[in-house]
């Protein structure tokens, strides 16, 4: 498992709350795994706020592919993935130039 206690603007992630619709959405919509998703926040991700007030997380899974992953912070620690995509070329590049 991964190291859970992330900090993002002075919110902790203890924990995922997967359900049966961010799970599908994840999956079918854009062919990502929860596991994936949750590899992003423990490989060094770059967040940023969106203008709807939730979070992204930007970064590589383990085997390497680079996720977007949108979610909501909740109580307790807890993270809610909403939504998440393939980074393109430009979004690489803005992840490389601001995390090496």
């Amino acid at each position: 498992m991964y190291d859970l206690n992330w900090r993002i603007q002075g919110l902790k992630i203890s924990d995922f709350k997967w359900d049966e619709g961010n799970t599908l959405h994840l999956e079918l919509g854009h062919g990502i795994t929860p596991e994936e998703a949750e590899e992003v926040f423990a490989n060094r991700p770059l967040y940023r706020r969106t203008k709807r007030k939730h979070y992204v997380a930007f970064g590589p899974t383990i085997a390497g592919r680079y996720l977007a992953i949108v979610f909501d912070w909740r109580s307790k620690g807890m993270a809610r993935v909403i939504t998440g995509w393939d980074m393109k070329g430009a979004e690489i590049q803005y992840y490389k130039k601001h995390t090496w």
